[in-house]
């Protein structure tokens, strides 16, 4: 990845646009607090899509656009595009960088832009993932982010691994898919719902498309209806026509004489354009070949100023050069000069060299002898000082160990005076121990009854705790389970009374038609029949079946208002629907009632309910179905009754009066009865289901506070189990220190009296050392008194060698540093002789080039001069084929003027 440029305007303290370009090695920011550095890495945060203002140092996002000052007036937006180098393809687009721009104006409208296109926030933000870009990827690092990211959650840290390895971008879609996977299931279980509610439309949609296809067999004989019509009136049409056509033909003849005689103007007229445009194209043929001349005589003039230009300028060059030659002539005559001059400075720079060399070698000479015999000396009194110091080693060797020896003597016998306290001291502390241990022993057998009484009483609160507990649980997982089973009802009742209340399973017109009403548009509107009725569960889909699509027909008040509903839904496209007026409806009742026939239920009106004001509209849509138990019983009163009853069974199938038969399979509980009886029930339901959850809630509080009791119980037991345990493990500890102090006591006076013994031994060794250190440290100082005085001997000589070695290193050093500075002065001149060659040869070379340039020069102006000439006479000749072009054209317009006159005539 490799940012190339930074681009700003109207960001912080950028009004101007500015470009930062980044080299491939690094860049640094640099410059005094408050110049700006910071506001650079917010400006690249803030264009990936940072929409924290306080993560860009601001209050709100406003903030980002240039303020203003007292000269400059404050910017309208903030504009910040980033360019990134994709040669290598990193990013899934067709061009060779990526350009990343977003801008921001004050009314709060932001902008993105990719390779100047307009994208969303969410393309920029998918595009920098896993590139380690991006407002939360780990490439800008700002103050406090280490610490914030060492500190912060494990879940914060996981995502910027994520993002360094390269998968934030597969766990991004993973949660999208997730997302749109739970909306889907949402939808899919809505879809269900509806498609259980659409089930039971599946009836009455099958009568409706029986009455469509009835319409279509009728609209087919109005059609032939129709055409009929049409060919009497094309009879009547055609006779007429003819009368139109005889009037058309007399007045097409006038017509035609009309046109010739317009056609012979028209014509003559035309001559005269034909000839006017011909004098037009050769007038402007005239004026084109004019303008042409006039340019040429212009330019033939523009190129004479320019060549007497050319004229004037070369006589000056001319005059220049001459005066450049005169000048250098004098400065090569000088230069000449200074040459000579170097080169006899250089021969006497070279004599005082050799002499110098000469010197230098002498005293080099004599300075290795002298140091040979110098070294000598030094070996002598190296090796005599190589002995001194080994004896004064020797002799400070004895010292210390006598010294050592001395010192050790006096600490054993401090220690023998210790080792009788300590015996003393410990012959005590033993008999103390077993004091102790007796009485620790005795509060041991105590404690350790105590602990027993302990356990039996815990061994009977955990059996009482075990019982409440399993109770508590027992009720806990009971309300559990009420309370699971009760918000499932309270859904699935949430989402039935939200059907009945937007009348889903109703038709789009239904729908329009009670919205409407419930705004108050609409007057006199009671509702569709299937919201005005009850009934029981056991008839719900008999009854279904009975009304069909008269389930959604609307009862109004009066037939007015039926009225206004149907303009209403012809205004808004609203569709078609039923009513059933209160004022116009009449009952139906079936003459032969079939009673105490076998599988009679009852007349379908007298098994629903409703409000009595709707009794006539119940009883003439039900006032004449039988309701039976089953298809056979059906069948059987059918037959009897000679198929004049429209019966109804149980189950949902149908014989019509006439004989005909409708029926198969339905689903259950799916119709809009079904609904609003299941409704009813769940409601039911859920007060006893609320009932039960309050009385399982009481009795698991007080399952809860039974079971806190017997645990506050069992915690008192434990602590006082705890303080026996701990009585008893101290005691144990107590007598267990005791048995260890005997021991340790016993075995430390034994250790003493053995130590005893052997400092005595170790006294008598100590004393036979000191005697024999003694005696040789007698010896090495007779030794060193000795090689002292020959190294006094050999030290006289050292001072004269090192005075003749300083004076022939101050002579070398001076020779040495004339060389270099004759060698420095001789490199100097050689250079200095050499510029001035190369000025010499130089100059002699650039008046030879001068002298040609002034030849070459006015050779050129007598060119000019030429040329000057006969530009001159081929513009005069220029002018006057102008004046002539003038002269022609003037005549062609009088001829023009003529002809227009004539056409106008026509």
């Amino acid at each position: 990845m490799y940012l190339k440029a930074l681009e700003i305007q109207g960001f912080k303290s950028f009004p101007e646009k500015t470009r930062l370009t980044f080299e491939k090695e690094i860049t640094a920011i640099v410059g005094p607090n408050g110049s700006g550095k910071s506001n650079i890495s917010d400006a690249i945060l803030w264009v990936m899509g940072e929409q924290r203002s306080k993560a860009l140092r601001g209050g709100k996002m406003e903030d980002v656009i240039f303020g203003g000052t007292e000269k400059r007036s404050p910017m309208g937006f903030a504009q910040v595009s980033l360019i990134l180098d994709n040669s290598a393809g990193l990013f899934e687009l067709d061009a060779q960088e990526v350009v990343i721009t977003r801008r921001y104006y004050r009314s709060g409208e932001s902008e993105y832009y990719l390779n100047r296109e307009s994208v969303r926030l969410r393309d920029v933000t998918e595009l920098l993932m896993d590139t380690g870009l991006g407002r939360d990827g780990y490439s800008v690092i700002g103050q406090g982010r280490i610490a914030e990211i060492v500190s912060a959650r494990s879940t914060d840290r996981r995502e910027i691994f994520e993002e360094a390895a390269g998968i934030a971008r597969y766990r991004r879609r993973k949660e999208e898919a997730e997302r749109k996977l739970e909306r889907t299931e949402e939808n899919l279980v809505r879809i269900n719902d509806k498609i259980d509610e659409l089930e039971m439309q599946v009836n009455p949609l099958r009568e409706q498309a029986e009455t469509a296809k009835r319409y279509l067999i009728l609209r087919d004989e109005q059609r032939t209806l129709e055409i009929s019509v049409w060919m009497e009136t094309l009879d009547r049409l055609q006779t007429q026509a003819e009368a139109v056509n005889a009037d058309y033909e007399q007045a097409k003849g006038g017509l035609e004489q009309a046109e010739r005689e317009l056609s012979r103007v028209y014509a003559e007229s035309e001559k005269c354009t034909e000839k006017m445009r011909e004098c037009d194209v050769e007038s402007e043929s005239l004026r084109a070949q004019c303008s042409k001349a006039e340019a040429l005589a212009s330019e033939e003039e523009s190129a004479m100023a320019v060549l007497r230009t050319n004229l004037e300028h070369n006589q000056e060059s001319i005059a220049r050069l001459e005066e450049e030659i005169s000048e250098q002539s004098g400065r090569a005559e000088s230069i000449r000069t200074q040459i000579e001059e170097h080169g006899a400075r250089l021969e006497q720079i070279d004599s005082e060299k050799s002499r110098c060399e000469g010197e230098i070698a002498a005293a080099v000479a004599e300075t290795e002898k002298n140091a040979a015999e110098a070294g000598r000396n030094e070996q002598g009194i190296s090796e005599l000082v190589t002995r001194e110091n080994a004896a004064l080693e020797a002799l400070a060797q004895k010292q210390t160990m006598l010294t050592m020896l001395a010192d050790r003597r006096r600490e054993l016998g401090e220690r023998v005076s210790t080792i009788d306290a300590e015996s003393a001291a410990g012959e005590e502390k033993y008999a103390a121990a077993g004091a102790k241990l007796r009485i620790a022993q005795s509060e041991l057998d105590k404690a350790r009854g105590r602990l027993d009484e302990i356990n039996n009483v815990i061994s009977g609160h955990r059996l009482l705790m075990s019982g409440r507990e399993q109770r508590a649980e027992e009720l806990g997982e009971t309300f559990n389970r009420l309370t699971v089973e009760l918000r499932s009802t309270q859904a699935r009742a949430n989402m039935l009374a939200e059907m009945e209340k937007e009348f889903e399973g109703m038709g789009k017109a239904v729908k329009t038609v009670m919205r409407e009403a419930g705004r108050g548009a609409l007057k006199g509107i009671f509702g569709p029949v299937a919201s005005l009725v009850t009934v029981d569960e056991r008839y719900a889909l008999a009854i279904e079946t009975a009304l069909g699509a008269a389930m959604q027909n609307i009862v109004v008040d009066t037939q007015d208002a039926g009225r206004a509903a149907i303009e209403m839904l012809k205004r808004g496209d609203g569709g078609r629907a039923t009513f059933l007026p209160l004022s116009a409806m009449r009952p139906n009742s079936l003459r032969r009632v079939p009673e105490g026939e076998e599988g009679y239920v009852g007349v379908a009106a007298q098994l629903v309910g409703y409000d009595r004001r709707f009794e006539n509209v119940f009883l003439n849509l039900l006032g004449r179905t039988v309701v039976a138990e089953d298809l056979g019983s059906a069948v059987r009163m059918s037959k009897k009754f000679d198929n004049q009853l429209r019966i109804v069974t149980l189950d949902g199938q149908l014989i019509n009066a006439g004989g005909s038969m409708t029926g198969g399979s339905t689903a259950k509980n799916v119709g809009i009865l079904s609904r609003a009886n299941e409704l009813k029930r769940l409601r039911e339901k859920l007060k006893k289901l609320e009932r039960d959850e309050a009385d399982t809630r009481g009795r698991l509080a007080e399952a809860q506070r039974e079971l806190a009791a017997a645990k506050y119980e069992m915690e008192q037991a434990a602590s006082e189990q705890g303080e026996a345990a701990e009585t008893v493990h101290r005691w144990e500890s107590e007598a267990a220190q005791c048995r260890v102090l005997q021991s340790a006591a016993d075995e430390a006076l034994e250790t003493l009296e053995n130590e005893k013994t052997g400092i005595s031994a170790r006294i008598n060794e100590n004393q036979r050392r000191a005697e024999q250190a003694e005696k040789e440290a007698v010896g090495l100082e007779a030794e060193l008194e000795k090689v002292r005085a020959e190294i006094a001997g050999l030290s006289g000589g050292r001072e004269e060698f090192e005075k003749r070695r300083a004076a022939l290193a101050e002579k070398l050093a001076i020779l040495r540093e004339s060389v270099a500075s004759l060698e420095a002065e001789r490199d100097a001149t050689l250079r200095s002789r050499g510029s001035l060659s190369e000025l010499l040869e130089a100059i002699s070379g650039d008046g030879e080039q001068r002298r040609r340039s002034i030849s070459e020069t006015r050779e050129k102006n007598a060119d000019i001069e030429r040329r000057l000439a006969e530009a001159g006479e081929q513009n005069s000749r220029r002018r006057e084929e102008i004046a002539a072009l003038k002269g022609r054209i003037e005549t062609v317009n009088s001829r023009r003027m003529e002809l227009e006159g004539r056409r106008t005539r026509c």
